[in-house]
């Protein structure tokens, strides 16, 4: 029984991880296509916001989904999703300012 929890959990996380990964990389791609577009510093996050919209939605369900799972409630789960993917978008902005900031 305990075998299949930690297995059931494991799974849940990968799914988690490609999740991340794939929503990292977008964040990543669409920051290049702004370097080479020379985009403002304040155009950035609404760009992102946009590329990224669909992978970011599917980032925070699979986080919600587990937080649910394990007894979290709803709204908390959402909150901390959204927080996560913030966390991700404003450093990529944040990166984005220092990168133009240094030319």
């Amino acid at each position: 029984m305990i075998s299949a929890v930690l297995i059931a959990a494991l799974v849940q996380s990968a799914a988690i991880n490609n999740q991340r990964d794939n929503f990292i990389s977008c964040l990543d791609a669409a920051v290049a296509a702004a370097k080479t577009e020379k985009m403002p510093a304040d155009a950035i996050e609404p760009r992102l916001r946009q590329t990224c919209g669909a992978v970011e939605a599917s980032f925070k369900a699979s986080l919600i989904a587990f937080d649910v799972k394990n007894k979290v409630a709803r709204k908390q789960a959402a909150a901390d999703a959204q927080m996560q993917a913030d966390d991700f978008v404003i450093s990529a902005v944040d990166n984005y300012k220092a990168v133009l900031a240094r030319k």
